[in-house]
């Protein structure tokens, strides 16, 4: 059965049916159709290929640790103590406690605060002759300054002193000149006292010039202070301006030789 369907079947003249008009301008107008739509949608599909992409690498970049994994920070070694800092303002001046010749006792300016400059009212100023009591050409004297307050104070520096006719008296010849450039900060417990040494020269060294007169005493400023305080001590001394005047020393430890 099946060789005589085949038989007759190549004995069949089929005759190809050709296309209809315009069929091959439609095909081929589909074609490009075809061809434009492949290419636009290729292009679609990488445009939409690098925005993913460089979403992803912004996420990334941007993305914060989560909160059971900190942010890395470079390992920090072992911390040390701040220092303290000081108590007390440094000073460029050479400290010394006052005494009276022997060792600073317990409780003295070495182990008390200072609170300050020792003030004119908180001192009381007197004259002792100096230990030796002069040498050739002068007599020596000390100011005695004797912290009266209930406070540690300082002294620095060199007194301002004159003779004068009394306490409400005149002044006779120049102001003390400074002698020595050597001065310590010293620190006055209550009661404790410091000196400064004041030269007086002689009055019969230069006769015609001098013309002596006797000083009821002196006119003392404390170191830094405004305020005076007049001191006895009777002395002979020239009473012509920068004949043989006086010299005074810096304020040292001690009331005693």
């Amino acid at each position: 059965m099946t060789d005589r369907f085949e038989t007759w079947l190549d004995e069949q003249q089929v005759e190809l049916l050709a296309p209809p008009p315009g069929a091959y301008p439609s095909i081929a107008r589909s074609a490009r159709r075809r061809r434009a739509g492949r290419a636009v949608a290729g292009v679609a599909a990488a445009t939409l290929a690098v925005a993913v992409a460089v979403g992803a690498v912004h996420q990334f970049m941007n993305a914060t640790p989560p909160p059971d994994l900190p942010a890395s920070t470079p390992t920090a070694g072992p911390t040390e103590a701040p220092t303290e800092a000081p108590t007390t303002a440094p000073t460029d001046r050479p400290t010394a406690a006052g005494s009276t010749g022997a060792s600073a006792p317990a409780g003295s300016a070495t182990t008390q605060q200072v609170t300050g400059r020792c003030r004119t009212d908180e001192l009381r100023v007197t004259a002792i002759g100096a230990p030796g009591g002069g040498a050739m050409g002068g007599v020596y004297t000390w100011l005695v300054f004797t912290n009266t307050s209930g406070r540690t104070c300082s002294l620095y520096g060199f007194p301002g002193v004159s003779y004068v006719t009394g306490a409400s008296g005149t002044q006779i010849n120049e102001p003390a000149v400074r002698e020595g450039t050597t001065a310590v900060r010293v620190d006055l417990a209550p009661g404790q006292g410091a000196h400064a040494q004041v030269r007086t020269g002689q009055s019969g060294a230069y006769p015609d010039t001098c013309h002596p007169v006797e000083a009821a005493g002196y006119r003392v400023y404390v170191p830094d202070e405004t305020a005076s305080v007049f001191v006895p001590w009777r002395v002979k001394v020239c009473s012509t301006d920068g004949v043989n005047g006086m010299l005074i020393g810096p304020v040292f430890p001690g009331t005693s030789g």
